[in-house]
């Protein structure tokens, strides 16, 4: 299994990208709000990457951050979701909104969604609401920690994007390794994910 690609970004398009590495060239599918963030041509980038293999063909999908690929991979789980559809799903909102969106059983949010209508929202609902809990430990609300808004701000202040950042937060809190110290949170927030990206 391909767990991510790091190497040049060589072309993009409205649904893919073309990332050269060591020689090879790797054709990726990407939603649109992921594309919509890439560098120019020519500048090295890592992304994270699902392996799907078809009767008839092989496809990689590709994510800018591991959260993302993460909830793709749940969301094929789902009865009736193809790839297609969790890409729909990633494309219409970020993990942080879609886990808040679920664990609120909020189907008129999810009903947004390209291709998901009423059922389809009850169905994504009534199948991820346990593992979503397990997975991303969003069973804890934002507004249930008066420090998150801070930490998760002071993070976007230096770059980094919320939706990357809060299933981060999320775990760290559900293995109880955060206080109500925004500045001491940051650091180990910090800390995880340069740990996480040199693996």
């Amino acid at each position: 299994m391909i767990a991510f690609i790091r190497g040049n970004l060589e072309e993009i398009t409205d649904s893919s990208v073309i990332i050269e590495t060591h020689g090879v060239a790797y054709e990726l599918n990407m939603h649109r709000r992921d594309i919509a963030g890439l560098p120019r041509n020519g500048i090295p980038i890592k992304v994270y990457t699902h392996f799907q293999v078809l009767e008839n063909e092989f496809k990689l999908y590709g994510f800018c951050v591991k959260e993302e690929q993460s909830l793709f991979r749940l969301l094929l789980t789902v009865s009736g979701m193809g790839a297609k559809g969790a890409m729909n799903v990633l494309e219409a909102m970020d993990p942080e909104k879609f886990y808040r969106a679920i664990a609120s059983k909020d189907e008129k949010l999810l009903t947004t969604i390209s291709g998901i209508g009423k059922k389809s929202a009850q169905r994504l609902i009534f199948e991820l609401k346990d593992k979503i809990g397990e997975a991303s430990a969003v069973a804890v609300a934002p507004g249930e920690e008066p420090w998150l808004e801070d930490v998760l701000d002071a993070l976007e202040a230096l770059g980094y994007q919320r939706n990357e950042m809060f299933p981060m937060i999320m775990d760290l809190l559900a293995q109880g390794k955060l206080s109500d110290r925004v500045e001491e949170n940051i650091k180990l927030v910090l800390k995880t994910r340069a740990t996480q990206l040199n693996r």
